[in-house]
């Protein structure tokens, strides 16, 4: 078995507000006119914040004034991702790409690391997402907001997978999230994890920094710059 502390880092990217952006407004209407058709009555849709929420936390939660009804769930479930398969792949200006991610994926996937995504969406939802942003890179793994309503859940899931497909026993410490929301920040600490917080989502600076991140930047240029911050020049 390779030795925990010489693993290579694993970086965990979140998707939405770090990597891209769906137009709220525009993905809300469609979530809207989903809950009208199914007749759930859930008032509350166009003001909760979904931000660094999973998935199955949101959706969940319009059921709310229905007790929980698994068949009604996975019927919404099937019509959310007919709509961004459907709907989203081809109105691709409503989903934004964030600058410099390039430049940060680029750096990760070009060195010694392993590179995953750790998002609150469905599986599915996160490929049409990635691809209606024309975000085109082989992530080895990801955590996913499949079956965990609690995203701090997420981190144990990116540990089995790392050990399961490499082979050797991960240590949280040498794993790294990107996200954008205290929550991102949250689950990161939660599991001994290093964060970085971008401001590419709905939180400023101060709001950020008062979760207490590893570091904050406003853009995922300079990756190598602002990793080997945290890191201290890898010796973290």
């Amino acid at each position: 078995m390779q030795q925990e502390q010489q693993h290579p880092w694993v970086i965990l990217f979140d998707i939405d507000g770090t990597l891209l952006t769906v137009n709220s407004k525009y993905n809300r209407s469609h979530l809207r006119r989903i809950l009208d058709e199914l007749g759930i009555n859930y008032p509350n849709m166009e003001t909760d914040s979904f931000s660094g929420r999973t998935d199955h936390d949101i959706f969940t939660s319009f059921l709310v004034n229905h007790k929980f009804d698994e068949s009604l769930y996975k019927e919404f479930k099937t019509r959310y991702l007919d709509y961004l398969g459907n709907v989203l792949l081809t109105k691709t200006e409503q989903v934004k790409r964030h600058k410099h991610i390039d430049e940060a994926l680029d750096y990760f996937f070009s060195g010694n690391f392993i590179c995953g995504l750790l998002t609150g969406n469905y599986p599915q939802a996160a490929h049409i997402k990635l691809k209606a942003a024309n975000i085109h890179r082989d992530f080895s793994f990801g955590a996913f907001g499949e079956f965990e309503k609690d995203r701090n859940k997420l981190p144990r899931l990116a540990l089995q997978e790392v050990e399961q497909k490499y082979n050797f026993s991960p240590t949280a410490s040498r794993f790294l999230i990107l996200g954008d929301t205290p929550r991102d920040i949250e689950c990161a600490k939660s599991a001994g994890m290093k964060c970085v917080a971008v401001t590419t989502g709905k939180y400023e600076r101060e709001e950020l920094e008062a979760h207490g991140p590893d570091l904050v930047i406003d853009d995922l240029s300079e990756p190598e710059k602002w990793f080997n911050e945290i890191t201290k020049n890898g010796k973290a």
